[in-house]
């Protein structure tokens, strides 16, 4: 008998030490930095885990929008709000103006438009993980 306690206590007994111990001192501090290096592109897809019908849906709506309605920032304010609303994201007006002012800047001198200057301008908590996502979609200029 002796030696079947031994065996279920030693286990409990290590593991509960080991957990206890790294917990507060390791854990947490790694977990930090972690969660917030990423945490604009991370948000963005946690958000958006779940909406595929809409996200269908708010492509078929984008090729149904005209070049004109693309020229008019009202207009895109709108598309956006709309967007926004079909995915289920709360998106405070604020960030609504801002986006449609970053836009603007993007689209008034064609595809030329630096990236890494309208998120410098707009994009005050873009990390570097994010900005690299966006760059893939962003037409290189021919130079």
């Amino acid at each position: 008998m002796a030696t079947s306690n031994k065996r279920n206590r030693k286990p409990v007994k290590r593991a509960s030490v080991k957990q206890a111990n790294s917990t507060p001192s390791a854990a947490v501090p790694e977990v930090e930095p972690v969660a917030s290096k990423g945490s604009s592109l991370d948000n963005l897809k946690s958000n958006l885990a779940g909406k595929r019908k809409a996200i269908f849906q708010i492509l078929d709506d984008v090729k149904k929008v005209s070049p004109d309605q693309w020229k008019d920032p009202n207009q895109v304010e709108s598309l956006a709000k709309n967007f926004a609303d079909k995915l289920g994201l709360p998106v405070p007006e604020q960030r609504l103006k801002q986006f449609v002012k970053a836009y603007s800047d993007a689209t008034k001198n064609g595809p030329n438009a630096s990236v890494d200057e309208i998120v410098k301008k707009y994009g005050k908590n873009v990390d570097d993980k994010t900005l690299k996502e966006i760059k893939k979609f962003v037409p290189k200029t021919k130079g």
